[in-house]
């Protein structure tokens, strides 16, 4: 067709027709208010099929007009203009997107427009591509199987979600992207993308496009966490358009719903979505209470009739009542502050929350425990049993018969021998605890005293050791364990004697790695919750931590960390087997127990790899297997009982932010030795790790002052250290963010200030390395030289004292002096345009010249102030460059600084100033002019001695005048 008259005859076609048609004048109506970029779009899919359909032999027409306008706009898809590449996407999507549901184009069309669009979704420019994948979202195929499996653009999809940077482009193939079995799990991998608006629409895809039957059970979970946990506002609300979506595909049953999410496996999910109902008003936990049919199906259900509740029901019935006695107890402190007649409302609502629990409660306490019982006792009743364990605290428990049968049933089900069980097996043999931790906190509740409680619990303890397998004295220390957490006091000399012979020393040398790795655990809690160091303990931790499996070696890190941070290491230190390094006899495990705390940790730290090591193949978020989309969290439990290094940073960090400076010896190379441990662990891999150094340096920046020195201690180590390992300049921005993190300059700026001007110029008296050294040592002076420039320092006129404040300015003067020197030598023009600035702003701190004057001057406590406002290098004469260059030297002829050589090279003054001002330029020019003045008076011949004489007329005196 001819584009040129067809268009301009379809319009005034338009005009006329479009105006007495009730449907086409509506359209119209609407084409007339689109914007300019959809008006082509709207032409080709709404007024032109209904103007041809009044026309005999025209019905395919339309058809063909826009098969020939797509080819027109397909032409132009290689424009080198990006605005032109961007509209022939964007009206092509329109049009494609517009199209009705049995709408067909040509074959060769077909592969035309996916060729050209698959090509254009590889743009260099993001609206380009974002616009390309709107045009694919119709154009893909699902093959036999319609699991578009086999799709090119799909697969396409797939790969460029996980590498795409930008989030609008990433947006737009989340929209497009056809959602079948192979791309679901593509979309709940990006309910963790980093960008907020990515999030959100993919959980928008799950709510509209993705039945929840077509989800797998721990995909449901996992979308659940991560939606209802998510921090942005937008986020959590599209996740909860998604749980109504989920709830009202079970018709509103709460219990078929959470079969759904399979509440054994998932019960933190569960409880969250049940909480998010309630918070939504979906469960009203009043109105279930005061149901007397769902009652009579709950708790007071004739369990020889109805049979026991499912794991699905007595979470349901847990969560509600627990809910209504929290809002209950708050409802209730709210009163007690209220006057009048707010009090009387909220003492009104108060009986009606508890009315509405009696209602779902069974009548007396001891049908509740019958209840708990009869679960109890039961493999497939065990869930059930946990979640309604905590009801007993919503009961009267001050009557003595219910406290001995509360009591009884612990006892009955703590001495149980561990069992395996597809519905919950013991602790012992793989299961989670939570069974054994209810029954030891129930036991707390309902004794009457701290020591009938320990009683109570180590007796079963030590029953089950008595059997002497190892699945027994597992649970036994379990049990001892989860005493020790819930106890308030300090146990009884003669009960923590028993725990530590009986239960911990047999375990110690046991020959199953659980049973030790479980000794560890009581032990530390031991160590913590009695208040004093136990000179055996400390051995027994020490020893472990240097010679033993893997999780033993990670209890016994984590147990001696959290020792220090109640005795600190010194007090742990003392008790330490000494050994001689020179003995031929000593191993070296002996020899790595006698070593001070630190630098057991880090060594440690050492064992899973080198500091500073940037790892060029680490996995990125893109790399992760979306099949397996809970791998930072599975990957995280197995790093805290695999990786020894991992717990003992976690401990270096706890010590370091609760102790400060007086942590170790060294606090300053510890915080060094964390940071290189930062940049070398790999996110996906180690991922516990990643997260505890990212959250310790930022809160050790913003910490007391004593905190912030370490930072500013250990920057020039941890420069020196990554100077040989590309990636420097990550260390320096990292640094850089972190020293200007607090707006009060730390008391050891001046120290590094000075430090780092030092090795700066240390660096510029060298020669310059050649080959691979190189690119190296050039970002090694940037690096230096930009952290100098930003690092905080404190005026010498804001420091008080008159001692601290001479020897401030001595620091700062010595800096400055060193960055004005280096910033002349330095070959780098970044690295002196850094120092220039930072020899400025530390001079502008300081209060030195050369000369100083009595110290009774008013105002400067001996201190003297420049006079002038000249250059920075004038103000230093021979003598404090001599002695500056001096120290550099000896500086660079040692081993500390990186790429100097043996030589040093000459150093050479310039004569001009290295950092010029208007001052001294003006002062130089007139310097020079008084000197050529003087010159030039030398060269004039001198005047004759005897003078010649002149006519004394009058006429001539007057013309002497004139």
């Amino acid at each position: 067709m001819d584009l040129a008259k067809t268009i301009p005859k379809c319009l005034n076609d338009a005009q006329i027709s479009l105006t007495t048609h009730k449907r086409g004048a509506k359209t119209l109506c609407a084409v007339r208010n689109e914007d300019p970029e959809t008006f082509l779009p709207t032409f080709c899919n709404a007024i032109l099929p209904v103007l041809l359909e009044y026309k005999e032999g025209m019905e395919e027409d339309a058809d063909e007009f826009n098969e020939a306008f797509l080819g027109f706009l397909l032409n132009l898809h290689g424009a080198k203009d990006k605005a032109v590449r961007f509209r022939a996407c964007q009206i092509i999507a329109g049009v494609l997107n517009g199209l009705g549901a049995d709408a067909e184009v040509s074959d060769e069309l077909y592969e035309r427009m996916t060729d050209v669009m698959l090509e254009r979704i590889r743009d260099k420019m993001p609206p380009v591509r974002a616009q390309a994948a709107r045009a694919l979202s119709r154009l893909q195929d699902g093959g036999e199987t319609q699991d578009f499996s086999q799709d090119d653009i799909t697969q396409a999809f797939v790969e460029l979600l996980g590498s795409e940077k930008n989030k609008e482009v990433r947006k737009a193939i989340l929209g497009s992207l056809a959602i079948s079995d192979y791309t679901i799990p593509c979309v709940v991998e990006r309910t963790r993308d980093v960008a907020e608006d990515v999030r959100r629409i993919a959980f928008l895809a799950l709510t509209s496009k993705v039945p929840v039957e077509s989800v797998s059970i721990a995909h449901r979970a996992l979308v659940l966490r991560r939606g209802l946990n998510d921090r942005a506002p937008m986020v959590r609300s599209a996740s909860v358009e998604m749980l109504k979506r989920w709830l009202e595909a079970f018709q509103g049953d709460v219990v078929k719903f959470l079969t759904a999410l399979d509440v054994e496996s998932n019960e933190s999910e569960a409880e969250l979505a049940l909480k998010e109902l309630i918070t939504i008003g979906r469960i009203k936990p009043m109105d279930v209470c005061k149901d007397v049919e769902l009652v009579s199906k709950g708790l007071k259900r004739d369990i020889d009739v109805d049979g026991l509740m499912t794991p699905e029901e007595g979470l349901y019935w847990r969560v509600v009542l627990q809910h209504l006695a929290e809002a209950s107890a708050v409802k209730g402190a709210n009163s007690a502050q209220s006057v009048g007649q707010a009090r009387e409302i909220a003492v009104a609502e108060v009986g009606e929350m508890i009315e509405a629990m009696e209602s779902a409660l069974p009548p007396t306490a001891m049908d509740l425990l019958s209840i708990v019982s009869s679960h109890a006792k039961s493999a497939e009743g065990k869930f059930a049993a946990r979640q309604l364990l905590p009801l007993l605290k919503c009961v009267d428990l001050n009557d003595g018969a219910i406290r001995r049968g509360a009591i009884n049933l612990v006892a009955e089900q703590l001495h149980v021998k561990p069992v395996v069980n597809s519905h919950g097996s013991s602790y012992a043999c793989g299961g989670d605890g939570k069974w054994e931790s209810a029954l030891v906190e129930i036991a707390r509740l309902v004794a009457n005293d701290s020591t009938e409680f320990a009683g109570l619990v180590l007796d079963a303890a030590d029953s089950l050791q008595m059997s002497g397998t190892a699945e027994s004295l597992t649970q036994a220390l379990y049990i001892a364990g989860s005493l020790l957490e819930r106890t308030s006091k300090r146990l009884p000399s003669v009960a923590a004697e028993a725990v530590m012979d009986s239960l911990i020393k047999p375990a110690v040398t046991h020959s199953t790695t659980a049973v030790r790795r479980e000794s560890m655990r009581v032990l530390g809690l031991l160590l913590a919750s009695q208040g004093v160091i136990n000179p055996d303990a400390v051995v027994i931790l020490r020893t472990a931590l240097s010679a033993d499996a893997a999780p033993v070696r990670c209890m016994a890190a984590r147990a001696l960390g959290d020792a220090a941070l109640l005795h600190g290491p010194a007090a742990l230190d003392k008790y330490r087997v000494l050994v001689d390094p020179e003995d031929e006899d000593v191993t070296e495990s002996a020899f790595n127990a006698s070593l001070p705390l630190e630098i057991a940790l880090m060594k440690c730290l050492d064992e899973e790899g080198k500091p500073f090591v940037f790892k060029a193949n680490a996995y990125d978020l893109e790399d992760v297997d979306v099949e397996d989309v809970d791998a930072t969290k599975a990957a995280a439990a197995v790093e805290a009982e695999e990786s020894v290094g991992t717990v003992a940073a976690e401990s270096l960090c706890k010590i370091i932010l609760r102790r400060g400076e007086g942590a170790f010896e060294a606090a300053a190379a510890v915080v060094s030795r964390l940071l290189g441990s930062y940049f070398a662990a790999d996110a996906q891999r180690r991922p516990r790790l990643a997260q505890c150094l990212a959250v310790f340096f930022p809160a050790l920046a913003s910490g007391p002052e004593d905190r912030r020195r370490l930072l500013a201690d250990c920057a020039l180590p941890a420069l020196r250290a990554a100077a040989k390992i590309k990636g420097l300049s990550r260390v320096a921005a990292l640094l850089v963010q972190l020293l200007t993190a607090s707006e009060e300059p730390t008391a050891g700026g001046a120290e590094l200030a000075l430090a780092l001007a030092n090795e700066s110029l240390a660096l510029s008296t060298k020669q310059t390395p050649s080959g691979a050294q190189a690119p190296l040592a050039k970002a090694y002076t940037n690096a230096i030289a930009r952290v100098l420039s930003v690092v905080p320092v404190k005026s010498t006129r804001d420091e008080v004292d008159v001692a601290e404040k001479v020897e401030l300015n001595d620091t700062l003067t010595k800096a400055w002096h060193a960055a004005v020197l280096a910033a002349e030598r330095t070959k780098e023009k970044s690295a002196a345009k850094d120092l220039a600035m930072a020899a400025e702003r530390l001079r502008s701190n300081c209060l030195a010249t050369q000369k100083t004057v009595a110290p009774e001057t008013e105002g400067s406590e001996g201190i003297a102030v420049p006079a002038d406002d000249d250059d920075l290098s004038t103000q230093m004469n021979d003598d404090v460059r001599a002695a500056v260059m001096e120290y550099a030297e000896e500086l660079a002829n040692g081993a500390d600084v990186p790429f100097c050589g043996s030589k040093v090279k000459a150093a050479k003054v310039k004569a001009a100033p290295a950092v010029p001002t208007r001052e001294s330029r003006s002062r130089a020019s007139k310097t020079a002019a008084a000197d050529k003045l003087k010159d030039d008076d030398l060269k004039k011949p001198l005047p004759k001695v005897t003078p010649e004489r002149k006519s004394r007329s009058r006429r001539g005196a007057l013309q002497e005048t004139n």
